[in-house]
């Protein structure tokens, strides 16, 4: 684990760092424009709920109007690298996102401390808690019946499974698909609740190259950001993180997010590779810029048994939405994920306590 610095510059396409001035100034107009949103939204229902992009906007213009103040080319840019920082929190386009309920879960006591790094990724951690456990892999789910007594698991093949209690613990586009059948069918209101949330996608690309080029311009920092030349490119390798902090080997990582993750959708692999090789040669203009020997692409939008990121609450729903699906149906049916987790959603951390949580309810059955 490495704890991750503050340090982050923001590079223009052409080489070019931004003054830290400008950035700091963007990023303060930025966030009050979020505090002007929290103001807005303290005394309206679900029903007044609007788009976050489309009230950002609103309030942006009103202050451009009114102060008449005018952000020059490099500054507007520097908002949009701000814009798709918040489409990487929320994991989606913000005019999808609710403008009165994008940050519910900051309403509760969150965890403090540094941003870390886990170097050799989550897996670690998922192996280790794996062991000793009997667990099935290629082995999809068709149905819940737990109209009797006990509750009967049926998978694709065919195989028959019966337990006194179910843990679900799928991914929220499973549930609004829905992929798998329950019988009785869930309730109007839990499946009002799941569509209430939105299925977020962001997709990452790693990239491992012969030798670390970015050093002597990044100067030891552990990621660096991407000023994007236009709107339409916003989201398209925002960030890049250096995922060895210990310098051993040379790997960068970066992150797809908003309306960018539909672009790429459209591309194969090596086109990707191709428009992220392209951003950092402009990045690094002033310097050879090698091709990497390995690299690894995430498609998760893809993936028939994940096709999503994160959740997040779409315009005209709200955080309770999370407590319904946590719900347990009839002491046999129990819910966990991400998307369970009114406290700490969109984290694995999130996942993991809701894990923890079902545990406790169903031992105390």
């Amino acid at each position: 684990m490495h704890k991750i610095g503050e340090k982050c510059d923001l590079v223009q396409e052409g080489g070019r760092i931004t003054d830290p001035a400008i950035d700091k100034r963007m990023d303060f107009h930025f966030n009050s424009i979020l505090d002007v949103v929290s103001n807005w939204r303290k005394d309206k229902s679900q029903h007044h709920d609007i788009p976050l992009g489309d009230k950002i906007q609103e309030i942006y213009k009103v202050f451009i109007q009114e102060s008449g103040i005018q952000f020059n080319e490099l500054e507007e840019k520097v908002l949009q690298f701000h814009v798709s920082n918040l489409e990487y929190a929320c994991g989606s386009n913000l005019h999808e996102v609710s403008a009165r309920s994008w940050d519910h879960n900051e309403f509760f006591a969150q965890f403090a401390g540094d941003h870390t790094l886990l170097s050799s990724g989550y897996s670690a951690l998922i192996e280790k808690l794996a062991e000793g456990l009997d667990i099935r892999l290629n082995v999809p789910v068709c149905s819940i019946d737990y109209s009797g007594e006990e509750v009967k698991v049926t998978t694709k093949d065919g195989t028959l499974w019966t337990a006194q209690k179910v843990l679900v613990a799928v991914p929220l586009t499973i549930l609004q698909k829905p992929a798998i059948q329950f019988n009785p069918a869930l309730s109007d209101r839990k499946m009002k609740a799941i569509n209430s949330l939105g299925a977020g996608v962001i997709e990452k690309i790693a990239l491992q190259f012969p030798y670390r080029f970015w050093e002597s311009k990044i100067q030891g920092a552990d990621y660096f950001g991407h000023i994007p030349p236009n709107s339409s490119k916003r989201g398209l390798f925002s960030v890049f993180y250096d995922m060895d902090p210990q310098r051993k080997c040379s790997v960068l990582m970066s992150v797809i997010t908003g309306d960018a993750v539909r672009t790429i959708r459209k591309l194969d692999d090596k086109e990707v590779l191709q428009q992220c090789m392209t951003v950092l040669r402009e990045l690094f203009k002033e310097q050879e810029v090698p091709d990497p020997v390995k690299y690894f692409i995430t498609r998760w939008s893809k993936d028939p048994w994940i096709q999503m990121a994160y959740s997040f609450v779409k315009t005209g729903g709200s955080g309770e939405a999370y407590d319904i699906l946590a719900e347990d149906i009839q002491g046999k049916i129990f819910f966990a994920g991400e998307a369970t987790n009114r406290h700490f959603p969109q984290t694995v951390t999130g996942a993991y306590l809701s894990g923890v949580r079902e545990a406790s309810k169903i031992s105390a059955f």
